[in-house]
């Protein structure tokens, strides 16, 4: 159970890249949504579901505006073993990306790659991230 914490806390300071070049309210932040799905997959699905939840991450990032970050690591020893740390600008933000097409696509189309699923809501205490590490040098 360490080693999957020690990815979930790895999976925090890799978000806070995307949150690094957003200054916002402290009232705005209270509003976020975070958790964190550890989900087990098939191992002959593997390759096929880490695609899949790339392109999905992918796509929610850049077409929505309310999801903030989808952040996805597997356990090096365990490869079936995924944990992803989503970032949601709100409650409401979280429920429009459940209504997505493109959501509804990944979940449809890695349903059967699924053995397990574990949703962990959360609160951050400390989301710090050097600005360099944003990508997001031009701001």
């Amino acid at each position: 159970m360490k080693k999957r914490n020690s990815i979930s806390t790895v999976l925090m300071i890799c978000i806070t890249i995307l949150m690094a070049s957003h200054h916002q309210a402290t009232a705005q932040q209270s509003d976020r949504k975070v958790r964190i799905a550890r989900l087990e997959i098939y191992p002959e699905y593997v390759e096929a579901y880490n695609a899949a939840l790339a392109e999905h991450a992918k796509t929610a990032v850049r077409a929505e505006p309310g999801v903030l970050a989808l952040q996805a690591v597997y356990d090096k020893a365990h490869p079936a073993q995924v944990t992803v740390l989503e970032i949601y600008a709100s409650e409401n933000a979280y429920q429009a990306h459940l209504k997505a097409p493109h959501f509804l696509k990944y979940k449809n189309d890695t349903l059967k790659m699924v053995k397990s699923l574990e949703l962990i809501e959360t609160e951050p205490i400390a989301i710090e991230i050097k600005p360099e590490m944003s990508g997001n040098n031009d701001q």
